[in-house]
């Protein structure tokens, strides 16, 4: 969510009352209007506008994608089929053309013996999420806080996670919820997003490691090359849609993934559908790439990724723990870093996570920040309190942090 000084437009509240505004529309000021869109039908209407404001975003960002939502909100429609959760995509409009996007979803929420209505990006597969898409991001910021502002009577509760934003961009934000006059709270968030700058091919880059880093990722790489006359490959799949079965062969490799010992979550073998999705959607727009290391035609090792405009974002990796004391998933980074200098991209952001591995090779740090708005009414303030307050305590006291 990228907001400079010089795009900031004069937003005004709707002078007609929230209560008697229609249905899934409010009118903001002579330039904009938001429009709300609750079922699927309406969502297919803007898949044309909605892949456009993507292609020609200056900062791409996959997880803001049509192809994303849609995946991933079918997925989360499945876990929750009672009507929990509902599409709130909040859609701006300039002269009755689509200029801008806000991605998000209406969930009910049961917890600790009362309920809360609450909106959020669509869910935490996502590492970057941004308040909207489109090419005047103040302006179209303001203006769907103000929709939030006069739709304040149907939720209690907005709380927007993972936000890509710089604090510029955030003390914009901020200034428009001040007027909006709902309560709110914005705070970095925690974690690191640590990322490599790629300013030369791997065989320079690697000369900036520390000498103990050094030795050790050359005696991998060492490994390797012994391995390569005797079957060994690596290869990057810039068309990954195109190789039939390669989410398959995808999930059977990270079912054997573990972490300390245990095995984590599967993200794709858990949802082998929702990438598959991914993979028909996006594929073919240019946005995935998978690094793929094979063994006599054997995958051992894997690491899908995005094309961003001149970034590459490293997303979730496996290998085969039969070849664990090659380090194969880390090996990868090598080919990867290569294939980003050989194609214009100047960084390798290996995305939300603090694994030994990443704060090795990463030269600086992403921040993202939440935002947690609130309203007037009593009831949402003591809700939205509740919830924020006793969620924090149940957190620390089962050592998670919140």
């Amino acid at each position: 969510m990228q907001i400079s000084r010089a795009q900031t437009a004069n937003v005004q509240r709707a002078s007609e009352p929230a209560s008697m505004l229609p249905h899934g529309r409010a009118s903001v000021d002579a330039d904009y209007s938001v429009e709300q869109i609750t079922t699927e039908q309406e969502l297919d209407n803007v898949r044309e506008a909605w892949n456009r404001l993507s292609e020609n975003a200056e900062s791409p960002n996959v997880f803001m994608t049509y192809d994303w939502f849609r995946a991933w909100g079918r997925r989360h429609a499945k876990e929750e089929p009672d009507a929990r959760r509902r599409l709130n995509v909040l859609v701006v409009k300039k002269r009755g053309a689509i200029v801008g996007i806000s991605p998000l979803v209406s969930r009910k929420v049961s917890r600790w013996g009362f309920s809360l209505r609450k909106i959020q990006f669509t869910g935490p597969a996502a590492d970057y999420n941004e308040l909207v898409l489109g090419t005047d991001p103040s302006g179209q910021s303001r203006a769907i806080i103000n929709f939030l502002a006069e739709s304040r009577d149907a939720w209690d509760l907005v709380d927007l996670r993972d936000l890509r934003a710089t604090r510029e961009s955030i003390s914009l934000v901020e200034a428009a919820l001040s007027q909006s006059k709902l309560h709110f709270r914005i705070q970095p968030e925690k974690g690191a997003y640590p990322f490599l700058v790629i300013d030369a091919p791997w065989q320079e880059l690697i000369k900036r490691f520390s000498p103990s880093v050094r030795h050790r990722l050359c005696n991998q790489q060492n490994r390797l090359d012994r391995m390569r006359a005797e079957g060994l490959r690596v290869r990057i799949i810039e068309n990954p849609h195109r190789e039939e079965g390669l989410v398959e062969k995808l999930a059977a490799l990270e079912a054997q993934k573990r972490v300390h010992g245990t095995a984590p979550l599967p993200i794709i073998a858990r949802n082998p559908e929702v990438f598959q999705s991914l993979f028909d959607g996006l594929g073919p727009k240019g946005y995935l790439y998978v690094a793929l290391m094979e063994w006599r035609e054997r995958p051992i090792a894997w690491r899908l990724g995005f094309r961003c405009g001149s970034k590459l974002w490293g997303y979730v990796t496996a290998f085969d723990r039969a070849f664990a004391r090659l380090s194969p998933g880390t090996m990868l980074i090598p080919a990867v870093i290569d294939y980003g200098y050989q194609h214009g991209h100047d960084e390798y952001d290996l995305l939300r996570g603090e694994e030994a591995y990443k704060m090795r090779w990463a030269t600086s740090f992403h921040q993202t920040f939440q935002i947690q708005i609130w309203n007037q009414r009593w009831k949402s303030r003591a809700r939205a309190g509740i919830y924020l307050d006793l969620k924090e305590a149940v957190y620390r006291r089962m050592g998670k942090g919140e």
